[in-house]
């Protein structure tokens, strides 16, 4: 834990850029790999398929992040993580088969759930804690960047007549992160794990109980970012809405800018002062982007949908790390990025169910519930504790 108060560190510095290569590569072929197997044959369904395993991955590897660090150190694990993370990307390359794409999106999974665990967790223990929401919205900002640029210039890509070019420095960028890694004075130390492990255990790794409220609400992001992301491509090609790459880069330049000053609001005001707008912009966006029909409704859709995710992961996150003790930030972290994945995950199976039976523009209203349902958790929560606290004052 950083006592020091002093929130820009080199070590803090450098993860931040660390973290940026790693999502920046990972993006990039968000909107690639779709288009890459369908026009090797593959249908909606199975384009979330191959969405899911990623995350089911993910999701799998971070029940074990935390033990696994432990044994390794975290400095070692993670050096490792992000270099299957790279190779794999090679092997997009050299393969187009569904069946090897869904092998290497398997393997890559299990490298993506550590190291976004292991970078999350270890910027969140050089934090100053007073200066947490702060510090975890900005280290977020090269996530929004990241999340602006590598959508947008995947989307680009696609359309050109060949583009296979794009796994290579996908690989190339998530390289970048490796010496990072080194200079990064992250724990390593290896600590005694029991042998045998009972279920309680077991579920500690994958649950933080202290994380569980936040993460409720990442799960919900991820369904509707899963959606989005995954079929907005096709969307505007169906629709013949052309640079619908533009939607990355407004929704993630609106994401920076909203970050900016999310992180000290909710440090002054608290949770609902960030959540509650963010989830109705989240519905505006939604909305909006059902019934596009040009660019500049595509622009504002995305705009709002910025703003949303933008105010409320970050919140949530920041939440999460407060609660949870130091020595269980790995596992809070775990969590976060577990539900949302979880949520990245379904929500590309749900919506691409919806897309295959009644069409896109369906899929992104049916998207706007995930922020009604924000809502109508916040307004229970909001009565539990005014009863409580009337019930405790008589």
């Amino acid at each position: 834990m950083n006592k020091t108060g002093t929130l820009w560190s080199r070590d803090y510095i450098f993860l931040m850029i660390a973290n940026f290569f790693l999502f920046f590569g990972d993006n990039l072929l968000l909107p690639v790999i779709p288009v890459y197997i369908k026009q090797n044959g593959a249908y909606n369904f199975q384009i979330g398929i191959v969405t899911a395993v990623f995350f089911a991955t993910s999701i799998l590897m971070r029940m074990f992040t935390g033990r696994a660090s432990a044994r390794l150190g975290k400095k070692a694990l993670l050096i490792l993580a992000v270099s299957v993370f790279a190779l794999v990307m090679l092997g997009y390359y050299l393969f187009a088969g569904l069946i090897m794409i869904l092998v290497l999106r398997l393997v890559q999974g299990l490298s993506f759930g550590a190291s976004t665990t292991l970078y999350g967790s270890t910027a969140a223990d050089i934090i100053p804690y007073e200066r947490m929401g702060e510090g975890i919205g900005y280290f977020g900002l090269g996530m929004t960047i990241a999340a602006a640029l590598g959508p947008f210039l995947g989307a680009a890509a696609v359309s050109l007549t060949n583009y296979k070019w794009v796994f290579l420095v996908a690989a190339l960028l998530v390289m970048i992160t490796i010496p990072l890694s080194f200079f990064i004075k992250a724990d390593n130390h290896r600590i005694p794990v029991k042998k045998k492990v009972d279920i309680k255990d077991f579920l500690s790794d994958f649950i933080e109980p202290t994380a569980f409220y936040p993460s409720v609400f990442i799960l919900l992001i991820g369904l509707s970012m899963g959606g989005i992301y995954t079929y907005v491509v096709l969307f505007g090609k169906e629709m013949s809405i052309n640079n619908i790459s533009v939607y990355f880069l407004v929704l993630s330049s609106m994401e920076f800018l909203v970050r900016m000053f999310c992180g000290k609001l909710y440090d002054k005001k608290g949770l609902n002062y960030i959540v509650v707008p963010g989830a109705i912009a989240g519905v505006i966006g939604c909305v909006v982007i059902a019934n596009a029909a040009n660019l500049a409704m595509v622009s504002i859709s995305a705009a709002f949908c910025g703003i949303a995710f933008g105010m409320i992961f970050p919140a949530m996150q920041a939440s999460a790390m407060k609660s949870a003790k130091p020595e269980r930030r790995v596992a809070a972290n775990a969590t976060i990025y577990n539900f949302l994945d979880i949520g990245m995950a379904l929500g590309p199976l749900l919506f691409g169910a919806v897309a295959q039976l009644s069409g896109y523009a369906d899929t992104f209203m049916l998207s706007s519930s995930v922020f009604v349902v924000m809502l109508v958790i916040l307004a229970a929560a909001a009565i539990i504790k005014r009863k409580k606290k009337v019930a405790s004052q008589n």
